[in-house]
């Protein structure tokens, strides 16, 4: 990469942290690693939709949102979270784990609210609201370039996978974050 896409690489990624910093709780370097998979995708012409299972404030899904929502591949961007908090647990995830329960409740007015403020096409932004298991069965996603897990519970990330891994594409991104 010569000097001046990187620089310029690096400047728009200052600024969309800068504005996606009070959605979010994920460090810099996840801020980074996402903005660099979503341009990675991009650059590579990588075909398939963008998908985020679990949305919270929306700071994260606005990272990708704002590469992907504009891409000449005419993406999709799906948003799957319940905005009801952390789903419960199971015996995989420990007994302290149950405390968390109903926690970090993420807002939906947020989310838009991030979402417009990085740019991103709200024409392709599909924001599904409820538990994954209710949702997942409700949508078909042939294609998907990147999916972003950042649930928190063995079964929540279970489901994600068995529903989604299947349709990544060959190129595509799978992201855990924990």
């Amino acid at each position: 990469m010569n000097f001046i896409k990187k620089f310029t690489s690096s400047y728009s990624l200052k600024r969309i942290e800068k504005k996606v910093r009070p959605y979010t709780l994920v460090s810099s370097k996840r801020i980074r690693c996402l903005y660099d998979l979503a341009r990675r995708v991009e650059s590579n012409r990588i075909s398939g939709d963008i998908v985020e299972c679990g949305v919270c404030n929306g700071g994260t899904a606005a990272i990708l949102a704002h590469v992907a929502s504009n891409s000449k591949l005419e993406r999709t961007i799906w948003l799957f979270d319940s905005f009801e908090g952390m789903p419960e647990t199971s015996k995989e995830d420990g007994k302290l784990a149950a405390q968390y329960a109903g926690q970090v409740v993420g807002s939906i007015e947020k989310v838009y609210s991030v979402l417009k403020k990085v740019g991103s096409n709200m024409n392709r932004i599909r924001i599904v609201k409820g538990w994954f298991k209710d949702t997942f069965p409700a949508v078909n996603i042939p294609e998907i370039a990147l999916l972003n897990i950042d649930s928190d519970w063995y079964q929540s990330v279970n489901l994600c996978l068995e529903t989604f891994f299947g349709a990544v594409v060959p190129e595509g991104f799978v992201r855990y974050s924990q």
